[in-house]
């Protein structure tokens, strides 16, 4: 366990500017206006927030693992928490994209400009991590009951 957790963190630690231009570029893809981002070379080394975020993977697993009767993670929870990681991070995007159309102010090209510094890389990855090890703790109950139903 402590192994995964410390995996993830160096995962984190190594990726996080990966994870942030994969962001933006996301961002300014589902944004349905054209979007700038402007500012300096983002230099960030060894910054340990992505980390620690990324280490919530492990953690949660290890719980839902343990609520659940057979105390296994099969390959099919694995799945559904890959499949959701990427639905809730692609809407947390665009959510983002929303929050920076109706916060910027457009110029007069009718292009938005915004600073990269000022988007929510730490909510958008927490809340994909947190809202997708929620709703897999749910569909896991619910298969588990129609499981032990269908089992009577």
């Amino acid at each position: 366990m402590f192994v995964f957790i410390i995996l993830f963190f160096l995962i984190g630690l190594l990726c996080d500017i990966e994870y942030r231009t994969l962001t933006r570029t996301f961002i300014s893809k589902i944004a349905d206006y054209d979007l700038k981002f402007y500012g300096g070379k983002e230099i960030r080394f060894f910054i340990p927030d992505f980390g620690f975020i990324l280490s919530l993977i492990p953690i949660g697993f290890y719980i839902i693992s343990r609520l659940q009767k057979p105390k296994k993670i099969t390959f099919v929870s694995i799945l559904i928490y890959i499949v959701l990681l990427l639905l809730f991070y692609l809407i947390f995007c665009l959510l983002e994209s929303q929050i920076i159309k109706y916060t910027t102010v457009i110029d007069s090209e009718n292009i938005y400009h915004y600073h990269y510094s000022n988007i929510n890389y730490r909510l958008i990855a927490f809340s994909s991590i947190v809202f997708s090890l929620s709703i897999n703790f749910v569909v896991l109950n619910i298969l588990k009951q129609q499981k032990s139903i269908s089992e009577k």
